[in-house]
């Protein structure tokens, strides 16, 4: 049987796969795996059933076929975010997409019989390794088509396994030249199912660009790996802050053994480097964190320190071995630290001095870092990845959107998990693209299932765009168990129960974070919507005395005086917010103060004021989603050219943007229809946004409500008005929740009900209208660093 697809061909006779004629090197199991999905085109494939058939004497991990998949994916050149050849469906399997040409019928069930792997490979002009024919295996007929009728059981939805996560990296080096002196004892032999905390290398050299560097090289390397069980730097941190230690503080010594023990880690990796003569000698110690026992050693001499990035890979690929790790993921999953990085030492060091500002003073400290890391190395993608990260923590989208742009032009030059990283990040924050950000998220599982990021993506910024607030609560509680100091996880937790209306628990949230002493500023304004939706006067005030100078609180104190009708001290705060935003330099933050409040004063009624405050706010740099927001409002106020016309520029330059092009355009749109006495026009657009259901802001639920009400569709205008009216911990103190139950009276009376909505006790808040500051970021940085 031979199967054609695209330039390739397999052959089952010669169990071999070719690209134009020359054979591309495959492990043969991989290799079976892509004859029974080549054997099933157009078929799902559930995992198990890969699993039983590849690999049916055996017992291994999901994780085996995730890298299979991988490695096949890798030779054909296919990409997982956008495939022609396997489609990844998510929790499932595989489906083979591409269509298949065969020479005749197939038969059914088993895979090929596995022949020993060819001898040599050579790179093809296509970058796919290519076998010398001369090596060819002896073949063995194989049979590849599964029943029609077998069951698509996963084998798990969603991995809960130990945690795995590290936040920066070391260098150790290793020569290459005849100068690479490496030794290994070992009394007890290690394992993957160890877990490993990487102390901080004793640098007595004099030279400052190994002080951190040579750890976080170490990391990025060590990281890599799909099996390993490496303890976080959030992790690390909170255990020293825990112990008394100051969260920087030197990890070395017994405080990392027994940071190792708290954390339930078996071994402690400690580095260190020192001069010997005129050549430098890197030392790597393995320790038994219970006994301090050494259980494995490793000493490098080098002549040059610029030897050190090259020889670190190769230290690093030897403790993998010797740990256990398959020799596959190996090969797979060992991306040279230069490649991976930065030849640079020098910029790898920036960028590790980058790292620890950014960890312990937050965004603004760590840009000048990340710049200058780019700056020594302009192809350092990793380096440029952070560095937009951290232009989005405040708020400066256009550079933020540069960089990160850059990071992903040179995705090659960083290993697999980071382009993870980069390709979600460049989604979410330069192209909008969330069905893209979500495959890589669910690709990015499937890999490293144990990562915490994938998660945070998804909770963060994914599922509440999608007003999925219950697949958010469930991926924050995965990140919670995966990693119980990483902080983003409780954050996330807290805001989807108080849009679930669980108030009381997502109180108990917040109140596990503080008992691990953890903490994030927004976690105040979580504790004051809570206790607006719980009616509790006196959290709300105890907020306040908490964090006086929190620009975000005070806007929303601002909004809940403003429902109560105490017009001039919600004046006072707004004014207290908007030049706590001044002072701190956050323009964007001052532009979605003055566009909400605009809406406030919409629905209040003072149109006036609502369009002054407007155009003061358009004449602000902000990002897009205050700008749609912006031209929102001015539909509303009757402005059609002015709001077309900004909803029009947004669309040509945001084309992939998926909630501008299908939800905030469209709502732009229909305000102007309404406006226009076009009811059923606007009606036609809002079509296009049911997908994003109960996502905020709520206004295209609110307009779709509008155009049924002016219709005469009495029952579904009630229903559309009830679905904002029954969401207490999405509207919070929005107007927008006060406009609404007027109109659902208005509906009810329109379908002959006899409900009176009015009467009903006045409604808790939401978020400001036009506003993403309190639900995370879209772009994720390994903090959440919102305010700090």
């Amino acid at each position: 049987m031979l199967y054609r697809f695209g330039d390739f061909e397999l052959d089952e006779e010669g169990f071999s796969l070719t690209l134009r004629g020359r054979r591309v090197s495959l492990e043969p199991r991989a290799l079976s795996v892509l004859f029974i999905l080549a054997g099933n085109a157009g078929k799902l494939l559930d995992k198990q059933t890969l699993l039983e058939a590849v690999w049916k004497d055996t017992f291994v991990e999901e994780t085996t076929l995730t890298r299979a998949i991988a490695i096949i994916r890798k030779q054909l050149g296919d990409d997982a975010r956008a495939p022609h050849f396997i489609e990844t469906v998510p929790t499932r399997g595989y489906r083979f997409i591409a269509p298949v040409e065969r020479s005749s019928a197939g038969e059914a069930i088993q895979p090929p019989v596995e022949p020993q792997p060819a001898a040599t490979e050579q790179a093809s002009s296509s970058g796919v390794a290519l076998e010398q024919p001369e090596f060819e295996s002896v073949p063995q007929p194989p049979n590849t088509e599964l029943p029609s009728a077998t069951p698509a059981t996963p084998v798990w939805n969603r991995p809960r396994l130990f945690t795995f996560a590290a936040v920066g990296g070391a260098l150790l080096a290793a020569a290459v030249s005849s100068f690479l002196l490496w030794r290994s004892h070992s009394r007890q032999p290690l394992s993957t199912r160890d877990t490993l905390v990487l102390a901080d290398f004793v640098n007595t050299t004099g030279d400052a660009a190994f002080d951190i560097a040579l750890r976080q090289g170490l990391l990025v390397q060590l990281d890599q790996s799909p099996v390993l069980r490496l303890a976080s730097d959030t992790q690390v941190r909170k255990t020293l802050k825990r112990m008394g230690q100051r969260e920087d503080a030197p990890l070395t010594g017994p405080v990392a053994r027994e940071v190792c023990q708290r954390l339930g880690g078996s071994v402690v990796l400690d580095g260190s480097i020192t001069r010997l003569g005129d050549t430098f000698v890197i030392g790597l110690h393995a320790r038994r964190c219970s006994s301090g026992e050494e259980v494995d050693a490793e000493q490098v001499q080098l002549l040059h320190k610029e030897d050190a990035l090259e020889a670190i890979g190769k230290i690093a690929t030897q403790f993998r071995t010797r740990l256990g790790e398959a020799t596959q993921t190996l090969h797979d999953f060992d991306t040279p630290l230069a490649e991976a990085t930065t030849p640079s030492l020098e910029a790898l060091s920036a960028f590790s001095r980058g790292m620890q500002a950014f960890n312990t003073k937050g965004s603004s400290a760590a840009i000048p870092l990340f710049r200058y890391a780019t700056e020594l190395d302009p192809e350092f993608a990793w380096a440029h990845a952070w560095l937009g990260r951290m232009y989005a923590d405040l708020g400066r989208e256009d550079q933020a959107m540069e960089s990160t742009r850059r990071a992903h032009e040179l995705r090659n030059r960083a290993s697999e998990r980071e382009r993870f990283t980069i390709d979600v990040s460049y989604d979410l924050l330069v192209t909008g693209n969330l069905k893209h950000a979500k495959d890589a998220c669910e690709a990015w599982i499937q890999m490293y299932p144990r990562d915490v990021y994938p998660r945070a993506f998804l909770s963060t910024s994914i599922y509440p765009a999608y007003g999925q607030y219950e697949r958010m609560l469930e991926e924050s509680r995965d990140i919670i168990e995966l990693d119980p100091d990483f902080v983003v996880g409780y954050r996330n937790a807290a805001v989807s129960l108080i849009a679930l209306n669980r108030a009381d628990e997502a109180a108990e949230v917040l109140q596990r974070a503080t008992q691990r002493k953890l903490f994030l500023a927004s976690f105040v304004t979580d504790e004051y919507r809570i206790a607006y939706l719980k009616g509790d006067e006196h959290g709300m005030e105890q907020a306040l005395q908490t964090a006086p100078r929190n620009p975000w609180l005070l806007y929303y104190h601002a909004a809940t005086l403003a429902r109560a009708g105490q017009v001039k001290q919600a004046e006072e705060f707004r004014s207290r917010a908007l030049d706590l935003a001044r002072q701190s330099l956050r323009q964007d933050m001052e532009a979605e103060f003055m566009v909400g409040s605009a809406f406030t004063d919409l629905f209040y009624g003072d149109r006036g004021r609502a369009a002054q405050t407007l155009r003061a706010a358009l004449k602000l740099p902000s990002g897009r989603y205050t700008q749609a927001s912006a031209a929102l409002a001015m539909a509303i106020l009757g402005n059609a050219p002015e709001a077309t016309s900004m909803a029009r520029e947004l669309g040509k330059r945001f084309p992939e943007d998926t909630a501008l092009q299908n939800n905030c355009i469209p709502a732009i749109d229909a305000a102007v229809a309404l406006h226009q006495n076009k009811p059923q026009v606007a009606l036609d657009l809002l079509n296009r946004t049911s997908q994003f259901g109960l996502s905020l802001p709520l206004y295209a639920t609110f307009l779709r409500g509008q155009a049924q009400l002016a219709l005469r569709h009495g029952p579904d205008a009630a229903a559309s008005f009830r679905a904002i009216v029954d969401h207490p911990g999405l509207v919070l103190n929005d107007p927008l929740g006060s406009v609404a139950q007027m109109h659902l009276a208005q509906a009810n009376a329109l379908s002959g009900s006899h409900t009176s909505d009015l009467a009903t006790a006045d409604l808790p808040r939401q978020s400001q209208p036009g506003s993403r500051r309190d639900i995370p970021p879209p772009y994720m940085a390994r903090e959440l660093a919102e305010v700090r």
